[in-house]
């Protein structure tokens, strides 16, 4: 059966909840934005694609609501290779990163609020045409700075890494209207090879810091953010 996940008051991922899609989405898009019409082409410095609502007043938000971080596959066989703990570590790891760099430069809050954003995450190796649709969502047991694993990753594992995206959206909180969304993929040329535990941590790490520097910068008046 297709998961069917309604927004409820994140990329990420599921959230709680699902919003009603407007327009049915591309065979080759995973489905987890609502309209992939809006993003274009990033440019040097950007994400892959991204969406940035004009008219959206970034100096009012100071908190975030920060759903979960879920990965969306083609249902559950489809990654039958790789052990679930390595998907969920994986998960864990990117939102750990992601929530502790969010909360050095803005209030973390549960639920909607004055001025708050919510942000949705996931990493996505599916299509909205597949017949079933999985989402697996992350634990949240990843505590900052617990060690990192120098093991060497499943085949399969690396494989899925170098694949999958990342997935995202920020929205406000309150209204939901969209503020920003983005698509982004590990770059081949020139990246530095991911064959540990501790290349992924490094990788997610500095993704995610560049993630949330532009959207304080954003957030106190400058500009790039989702770049």
């Amino acid at each position: 059966m297709r998961h069917s996940l309604a927004l409820v008051p994140v990329l990420l991922v599921v959230l709680g909840g699902c919003s009603p899609r407007s327009k049915a989405p591309s065979p080759d898009v995973s489905g987890f934005l609502d309209d992939y019409s809006l993003l274009r082409e990033g440019a040097a410095g950007e994400v892959a694609l991204v969406y940035r609502n004009p008219k959206a007043d970034w100096t009012s938000y100071d908190t975030v609501l920060f759903e979960p971080v879920t990965l969306w596959r083609s249902g559950r066989g489809s990654l039958g290779p790789i052990p679930e703990d390595d998907l969920l570590r994986l998960l864990d790891l990117l939102e750990t990163s992601v929530r502790r760099r969010l909360g050095e430069r803005f209030r973390l809050v549960d639920k909607p609020g004055p001025g708050a954003m919510r942000i949705r995450l996931a990493i996505t190796e599916a299509r909205a045409s597949d017949p079933t649709l999985d989402v697996l969502r992350a634990r949240g047991t990843g505590e900052p700075g617990t060690p990192v694993s120098a093991a060497p990753l499943h085949p399969e594992m690396r494989r899925f890494i170098q694949a999958a995206r990342i997935e995202g959206e920020i929205r406000d909180a309150n209204t939901d209207e969209l503020l920003a969304a983005g698509v982004d993929r590990r770059r081949r040329t020139g990246a530095p090879p991911i064959d540990t535990w501790v290349d992924v941590q490094r990788a997610i790490d500095s993704w995610a810091e560049r993630l949330c520097e532009r959207m304080a910068a954003r957030a106190q008046g400058g500009a790039g953010l989702v770049r």
